[in-house]
């Protein structure tokens, strides 16, 4: 098959248990537990990929270990050789899940985002509410290097691209008795912004996510509401700065958001939205609390304005070996 496509997506937890419990009790995802070196790592069916669940000291995860999404592995039959052809630095390789060889990319090389090519791993999935990955967010400080490697080298298609802004509008009035109202509109002030391209690798995306203005970073007033651009930047902003560029969250799209996250928090998950709210692309968009995971996984649902209308496959120049 041609082209790049994401194979796996590792999470990374404190406790592994609640995350298990979240994709598969509530989320209704297939699981299937996968050998690796002498013990077993849940694996969820998702789409065309999976999600694997480690704790966050498992030996097979790279350094540094943080909770969240720790790395992505991108399927080729012959790891190693895919890796020189792209002519990417590798800084580990081994046998992984179910004896698969893999070679690990020095993230320098990848603008900080951990990726892996490994032999492919076939995970069963099933049909349910959230069903596939839409995209995976990018958290960065250069979109047009992050293109250069995943669209230049590896040859995977610019989706789209998009600049969130939020702005706040201010009119003054000037009301008489004797001459009537003046109004006067002054004018409009940026309070937060980012950059988003999307790249596709297989049936979702990467959301490459950059501060629309860089010198609005880090603002005192950003990020004391949630749910809207200025936060949103304020996230990215403190995401960089404190672990540098990366994976910082999975989205999974959803058929429709406003059943399944009242229904998340029946089944007692902490949610950030009950209801889904304006998101990119035409989307409706709602946040799950990462306090269900003891911190740092960050995880939402996203229903498409046309379903299904995102995911493509990389072009020929990303084929695999």
């Amino acid at each position: 098959m041609a082209g790049h496509t994401l194979n796996y997506l590792a999470l990374a937890a404190r406790n592994a248990e609640p995350v298990c419990r979240f994709l598969g009790d509530s989320l209704g995802l297939l699981r299937t537990d996968v050998a690796l070196q002498g013990r077993s790592i849940p694996f969820f069916g998702i789409g065309k990929s999976a999600l694997a669940v480690f704790d966050v000291d498992d030996p097979y995860l790279d350094e540094p270990r943080f909770p969240g999404v720790h790395h992505m592995a991108l399927a080729a039959a012959d790891p190693a050789a895919t890796a020189a052809r792209h002519a990417l630095p590798v800084s580990g390789a081994g046998a992984g899940p179910d004896g698969k060889r893999f070679v690990s990319i020095a993230p320098s090389a990848t603008v900080g985002i951990r990726t892996r090519f490994i032999e492919p791993l076939a995970i069963p999935a099933s049909a349910g509410p959230a069903y596939k990955i839409d995209h995976l967010g990018i958290a960065t400080d250069d979109n047009d290097a992050t293109v250069r490697v995943f669209s230049g080298n590896l040859g995977c298609p610019i989706e789209s691209t998009q600049t969130d802004v939020e702005i706040r509008n201010v009119t003054e009035s000037f009301i008489s008795d004797k001459y009537g109202a003046v109004y006067h509109a002054r004018p409009p002030q940026i309070l937060g912004g980012l950059r988003d391209v999307f790249i596709t690798i297989g049936d979702c995306e990467l959301e490459l996510l950059m501060d629309y203005d860089p010198s609005m970073k880090p603002k005192a007033q950003l990020g004391e509401e949630k749910g809207n651009t200025k936060g949103d930047q304020s996230a990215i902003a403190k995401f960089v700065a404190r672990r540098g560029p990366g994976l910082a969250h999975v989205a999974f799209a959803t058929r429709d958001i406003d059943a399944i996250l009242p229904k998340l928090a029946g089944d007692g998950w902490r949610m950030i939205d009950l209801a889904g709210r304006p998101g990119g692309r035409g989307s409706k968009i709602g946040f799950v609390h990462p306090s269900n995971f003891g911190g740092g996984l960050l995880m939402h649902f996203v229903e498409p304005e046309l379903d299904g209308g995102y995911g493509r496959t990389c072009s020929s120049k990303g084929e695999t070996t």
